[in-house]
């Protein structure tokens, strides 16, 4: 458990300094957009190609993947409900609701503390792969529908840039990349050249510090909560189902369903309790709906979810 305990402390230090550094100003403006980018555009495929290429494709795609799914879509629904039937929201703003407390922070903020806390980066790419490839391209379609944007031809245009998307994006690229890798390590052998693999290595050593240091960045100047423009309710209730439920569910299934224990429950519950990713804001900002609640779940959930990962690594490290 002191393990466990001290890799998390190393994550809240390095958010701390980003904040600090976010504050000063020291990186100048547009400091977090690069950095952000290097890491999910290099830096993060490059650590998931690395940790692949070595990794037990069984346990990473397992029951790690089974729980991701069925808690995300648990607890999803259970938001889109309480939004739709209790709260009386529109359909596109309970599909908002329903992603700011299932869809998590996979890779900015999951990788880092899959690496120090769990030891195992890998350990977050079955919800990666699943939110990039599945949950988040089906629930863009929904809300296409439900606000009356969509026509024949719009749908088959919005089909086609989410499948761009999904064949584009980088970390979809390197893990296969990375299970090919591992496939063929299995099958003959092979592995990467040193030429190849001693850069890989390099690029991906910087993922996890660079991502905590403009995950703290961007937290310096967030103003949360506006009583003029926040549903500060709707934004309460998905930051709690998001880093209080969500990981109780996982636990529950990993526990009650698949029979883990010891390091694999610790493990499919921590990535339960990582916050509400940047991409629901994206999804929001792109139809016009529910841009604040996903803004501010975001922030809310975060340092909720800082607590909950402390107190799932002390009950279950």
């Amino acid at each position: 458990m002191l393990d466990v305990l001290t890799g998390f402390l190393v994550v809240v230090v390095l958010i701390v300094v980003g904040f600090t550094v976010g504050r000063m100003r020291v990186l100048g403006p547009g400091a977090v957009h690069t950095l952000t980018l290097f890491v999910f555009s290099v830096a993060t495929p490059a650590l998931l190609v690395d940790v692949l290429a070595h990794a037990d494709l069984g346990q990473v795609f397992g029951v790690n993947l089974a729980v991701a799914v069925a808690g995300s879509l648990l607890v999803g629904a259970l938001a889109f409900a309480g939004q739709r039937l209790l709260a009386r929201r529109p359909v596109p703003d309970s599909l908002v609701t329903m992603l700011a407390a299932s869809y998590c922070n996979g890779s900015n903020l999951g990788v880092p503390i899959a690496a120090h806390v769990l030891g195992n980066p890998a350990a977050v790419l079955p919800v990666i792969i699943f939110q990039v490839a599945v949950y988040g391209p089906l629930v863009v379609l929904a809300l296409d529908l439900a606000t009356r944007r969509t026509s024949p031809g719009r749908t088959s245009s919005l089909v086609r840039e989410l499948l761009s998307g999904i064949v584009r994006s980088p970390l979809i690229i390197a893990a296969v990349v990375g299970v090919a890798v591992a496939l063929l390590h299995d099958r003959t052998g092979f592995t990467l050249p040193q030429v190849v693999a001693e850069p890989v290595s390099l690029l991906a050593g910087a993922a996890v510090p660079v991502a905590l240091l403009a995950f703290g960045m961007s937290m310096a100047d967030v103003t949360v909560l506006d009583r003029a423009t926040s549903p500060r309710r709707s934004v309460l209730a998905a930051a709690v189902l998001k880093s209080v439920v969500h990981p109780v569910v996982a636990a529950t299934l990993g526990a009650f369903v698949f029979g883990l224990s010891g390091p694999a429950l610790l493990t499919i519950t921590v990535v339960g309790a990582l916050p509400t990713a940047q991409n629901v804001f994206t999804y929001a900002h792109r139809f016009r709906v529910g841009t604040v609640l996903a803004r501010d779940t975001g922030v809310v959930s975060t340092g909720l979810s800082l607590v909950s990962i402390a107190v799932v690594a002390a009950l279950l490290g």
